[in-house]
């Protein structure tokens, strides 16, 4: 959980004990350089808003290990948000031209590709870890400073809305609603969630995930042993490891590149991502 302190907690506790025993590799975080050089022009942000992400960062610095920026490009994901919506809103309103089947299907195979379900995956006590639940009102506090720091803009105009359509519920009353008002305000409601699923599951998940997890397993073969065996090790033996920085995006002050066997590539990674990139590594 972003901003969280038991998740600030876990990452500083993993790095500082691989690299006690000598095992640390590189680290690579969840975000690209255009969120991350954005989080660094802010004096706020780099001292009081602290995320597992940035102390990662600091920590791989300070052991001058590679920390890779390793999330899709921010200006990639918010196209891709647009065309999604689109995609979503024009399938709801042609159903006679099979828009609602291309949109179930759509949705189902990103909830399979994005949150696989079954034992080897994460499950509900992930989610419910009383150390993370704990500690959530300080990440509830400062995600969304975060974000007033970075674009204030952005904040306040949706606040702005958010206000005006308080304000319209405000005047009109619960009383004065009709059973009509009622069943289209549901409606509505429903066609949202449709459409943010569709656009959740699918751009902000499942294709984000492709993108870390070829930027963990392109880590991974900087390190891999000379002797392999099992389905990780033949994933690391089809590329050519000679190439370092192979097309990774490092953080400003990092070390670009390392190769040493048996090192552990540490991904610090959003707890909704994990079964997604799981999946993708051990079954594509």
């Amino acid at each position: 959980m972003h901003y969280n302190p038991a998740s600030i907690q876990l990452a500083v506790d993993t790095i500082n004990e691989l690299e006690k025993e000598n095992k640390l590799g590189s680290i690579i975080i969840e975000s690209c350089d255009k969120r991350w050089n954005a989080t660094l022009d802010s004096d706020l942000v780099k001292k009081a808003l602290q995320s597992e992400m940035k102390a990662a960062h600091d920590l791989g610095i300070e052991y001058g290990v590679p920390v890779v920026l390793g999330d899709q490009d921010i200006n990639i994901t918010v196209s891709e948000l647009k065309n999604g919506a689109k995609e979503a809103v024009l399938d709801l309103i042609q159903p006679w031209n099979g828009g609602w089947e291309r949109l179930v299907n759509s949705i189902t195979s990103a909830r399979k590709e994005a949150v696989p379900l079954g034992e080897e995956y994460l499950g509900a006590g992930a989610f419910f870890d009383p150390k993370l639940l704990g500690s959530s009102p300080v990440s509830f506090i400062k995600y969304p400073l975060s974000y007033l720091v970075k674009s204030p803009a952005y904040v306040f105009a949706i606040g702005a809305l958010i206000l005006l359509s308080g304000s319209d519920a405000d005047a009109a009353g619960l009383d004065e609603l009709s059973t009509t008002d009622l069943l289209e305000s549901l409606l509505f409601s429903a066609l949202e969630t449709v459409i943010f699923a569709r656009i959740f599951l699918k751009e902000l998940l499942a294709d984000r995930n492709v993108v870390l997890a070829e930027n963990i397993l392109q880590q991974c073969r900087n390190y891999k042993k000379k002797t392999s065996s099992g389905w990780f090790d033949n994933l690391l033996k089809e590329e050519n490891v000679t190439d370092l920085a192979n097309g990774a995006i490092y953080a400003p002050d990092s070390v670009v590149g390392r190769q040493e066997e048996g090192k552990v590539v540490v991904a610090v990674l959003g707890l909704a991502h994990l079964n997604g990139i799981k999946k993708l590594l051990t079954e594509s």
